[in-house]
Formats: C-alpha cells, structure tokens, sequence
C-alpha cells in the first residue's frame, strides 16, 4: 500500500540536503551540485521553518472556524454519545480526505498544511471513536483505543507530531494501567524503565531496518522519548516525592477511592534508585564519548544537572540562588576549557562546526552523482560517520 508522500522525493530530497551541505563546506563544485540536484529531482512544495509554522497555525485556525458552523448542532447531540461520536469522527474523516487531496495536488510535504490537516483529522477521529466507550471506563482504556489510531497514521504519514501524541498515548497507558493494582503502583518505576528501554531498543531497531527517512524523524524522537523517560524514572527524587502523589491524585479520580492512600516519600531499595541517579547519566556521557552519539551527550549532562539537584533538595547546603549561580559559572568555566582544548582536535571530538554532516553517514547516491558528473573532479570524502540515531558519526 503507498503512503501519503512520494517516496522517491523523500530520498531524493535527503541526498541533495546532504550534497548541499558537502557544497558549503567546499566538498563538491558547483557543478558537481548541480549535477546532483538534475539526478535527484525533488517535486516537494518548498519552504521555509517560519512559514511552516505560520501556515500550521493559520491551517488550524481555518478548520476549528468550519467545525464551529457545525457546533450548533453537535451541542443539540451531545448528550447522544454514539451520535455526537458519529459527527465529530465523520468531520475528522471529511478532514482527513481535504487535506489528502491538498497533499496530492499541491505536492506538500511537512510544510504546516498537511501537519495541521493530519493532526487535526486525526484528533477529531479519535474523539469521536472514544465517545463509543461508555462513560466511567479507565483513562488507560482510552489509551488502548487512541493507540492503535495514532499507530496507523504515523505509518502513513510519518509525522512527527503524530510520533509525540503516540508516545505520550503509550506512555499514559502503562502509567494508568499499573496504578489499578497494589502491585502495578510499587513496581510503577520499574515498569516505566523497562517501557522505556524496550522503546529505545525498538525505535533503533527501526532505524536500522527502514531503507529510507520517511519515518527517519519520528524514530529518533523514539529515542529521545525512551532514554528521557529511563531517566526520569530511575530519578531518586521523581520516584520518592512526584511518583507518590501524581498517583494518589490518579487513584481519587479512578475507582480506588475507598483505598488508604499511599504516603510520598517512602520507597523501597532507596539505594538503588540513588545509584541509578548518578549512574545513568555517567553512562549516557560514557558511550556518548565513545560513540560520538550527540544525544547520548546531551541527556547524559541533562541526567547529571538533574542527579545534583535532586542532592540538593535532600541535603540543602547553600541557598538556591547561590547553588545556580555557582553551578553556572562552573559549567562557563568547563564550557571556555572544552572549546580551548578541542580548538585542536583530540580523540575524534572538535570544536569546529561539522554543519551535521556525519548524521547520515557517506551517501553513496551522492557520489554516484558526483562520479556520474562530466566536470567531477576527486571524489569527496567527507569523514567516516556512521548512520545512527542523532548521532555525529565518527568526527563530532
């Protein structure tokens, strides 16, 4: 079955981003460039970020003024759950149809139309599909219902937006389904760590599986979500005081309401949890040397600010302001060092701009172009990067 973008284009458009950025750095001649832009032609609607962003709100702005026509009647319905589901999923789909035929016709591709038509679509749909449940069923059920839908149209669309709703969906999911029973709360962090590893684990398996990048954005944010939430939930702090009582509120909301509710700030096997702390951003930090993986780098310093605030909301030795202030001159201090140091490159890390050009590796359509070209001179060897999620190859 083909799905709502051309696919060619999408690959197409990825080797020339990749020539284009080769050419600034004086990798490729000028004719070499266009050579490469006549081999890969791109049939895409093109824009910029801004206007993608002014055309997504407009888009939406227009939608959400025709479904106001139609409000008047959809209040006279509302207390019919099945007819007032039938309306809202059937302008959903009346979207859906609008939008794909915008996609069809004006060649858009995530330039702010088609994302404020799919999300839209798809909001209204599952909306609607979830006014078929009958009243008083579990948030987690929603979930499951909600799911399934957001799955589909990320494998047709590939949107990113899509990608978050689906991961926030599944995440809402486990979390609501274990507060249900005793054992589901205490294993909650365990839980939720395991979730997060298995989506991590499944998002680069795809990664490495999908041939081209129509889901190349989605899967990385796959990645993003998965090792954030590991360490979000392993957190000391997250999982003695905030665990407790966002589940205490879910559980006066749901039908627990007879049960004692559970103190914050007991937790068992406290060790553990301080050990994953400090631990799991340490390690971040250790295989994002290693692998020059610019993520890895990122979350592991996120984890390690968030390791030292979490001591510092236990063991309170200086005021916060002086704490921030401190901890700020000392990361400008690191930061003055890192760029000194790296203005030489040592053990593959550099302070130069590499304008992203390891992200996706050496592309061979790229110098099959550049080879095929009448006024090629030497091939460009741009660096040795591998292809990995937000990763920087071999030279970051």
């Amino acid at each position: 079955m083909s799905k709502a973008y051309n696919q060619t284009w999408i690959r197409n458009q990825d080797v020339v981003q990749q020539a284009d950025r080769w050419h600034r750095q004086g990798l490729l001649t000028d004719e070499q460039q266009a050579t490469i832009q006549a081999t890969y032609p791109v049939g895409f609607l093109q824009t910029n970020s801004f206007l993608e962003i002014g055309l997504f709100l407009f888009t939406t702005v227009v939608i959400l003024a025709v479904y106001l026509l139609i409000l008047p009647f959809a209040s006279a319905i509302e207390n019919d759950r099945l007819v007032y589901g039938l309306v809202n999923a059937g302008f959903g789909l009346a979207v859906a149809v609008v939008g794909a035929v915008l996609v069809n016709q004006r060649k858009l591709y995530r330039n702010g139309v088609d994302n404020a038509f799919v999300v839209i679509a798809t909001g209204f749909i599952a909306f609607g599909l979830n006014q078929f449940i009958p009243e008083g069923v579990s948030l987690s059920t929603h979930c499951l219902l909600t799911l399934p839908l957001l799955l589909l149209v990320f494998w047709y669309y590939g949107d990113t937006l899509i990608a978050f709703l689906a991961l926030l969906t599944f995440y809402t999911l486990i979390y609501n389904t274990t507060l249900h029973t005793d054992a589901g709360r205490t294993l909650l962090p365990y839980t939720m760590m395991l979730a997060s590893v298995a989506l991590y684990a499944v998002s680069t398996w795809l990664l490495r599986l999908e041939k081209t990048t129509y889901y190349l954005d989605g899967l990385h944010l796959g990645q993003w979500f998965g090792l954030s939430m590991l360490l979000i939930s392993s957190n000391y702090y997250v999982v003695r005081e905030l665990n407790g009582v966002l589940a205490d509120s879910v559980r006066q909301l749901d039908d627990l309401q007879d049960q004692p509710l559970r103190a914050p700030g007991t937790l068992a096997l406290p060790a553990l949890f301080w050990l994953l702390t400090f631990g799991l951003p340490l390690l971040y930090l250790w295989l994002g040397t290693a692998r020059r993986d610019r993520m890895l780098l990122i979350l592991g310093l996120a984890g390690l600010t968030g390791a030292f605030a979490t001591v510092h909301a236990y063991w309170y030795l200086v005021p916060t302001n002086a704490t921030l202030t401190i901890g700020g001159l000392v990361l400008i201090g690191l930061a003055v060092l890192g760029i000194r140091h790296l203005r030489t490159p040592a053990n593959g890390f550099t302070d130069a701009p590499d304008d992203r050009t390891d992200e996706t590796g050496l592309n061979p359509a790229v110098l099959a172009a550049v080879q095929a070209s009448q006024n090629a001179g030497d091939t460009p060897r741009p660096g040795n990067g591998k292809f990995g999620g937000s990763g920087a190859g071999e030279s970051y």
